[in-house]
């Protein structure tokens, strides 16, 4: 069995250093506040980057784990798929949004992220 670790990227509010979560009356499930969504251009340009000109708007391809949710995306942080890898990078560089690995409760930074992928993507 394997487990998959979600890395939250977007514009966050924070209760000192950590991201603050709510969940809404509808909702069960607590997720991060969002103090400013997510540029939705500057993501539509760094995947026209990514996969070229076919790409529509907000349009990952199938095979990508990234996903959009309520202004932030979601996504594996130990994606192996050197195109996804590029394109959080590049997002994060353009918009300068927070990483938050949620399964160690913190932001971390992209140096950081990459060291990990860099480490875990070795054959």
């Amino acid at each position: 069995m394997s487990l998959i670790h979600y890395l939250f990227l977007g514009h966050f509010e924070h209760d000192g250093e950590m991201v603050r979560f709510s969940k809404s009356p509808s909702d069960s499930v607590y997720r991060p506040v969002v103090c400013k969504p997510l540029d939705m251009e500057a993501i539509n340009a760094v995947l026209r980057e990514v996969k070229g000109a076919e790409v529509d708007h907000l349009d990952f391809p199938e095979d990508w784990p990234i996903w959009l949710k309520d202004g932030y995306l979601v996504c594996d942080k130990y994606t192996r798929d050197q195109e996804v890898i590029k394109f959080v990078t590049r997002l994060v560089e353009r918009t300068c949004c927070n990483i938050y690995d949620v399964g160690a409760h913190c932001d971390i930074t992209l140096n950081d992220w990459l060291a990990v992928m860099h480490s875990y993507t070795k054959p």
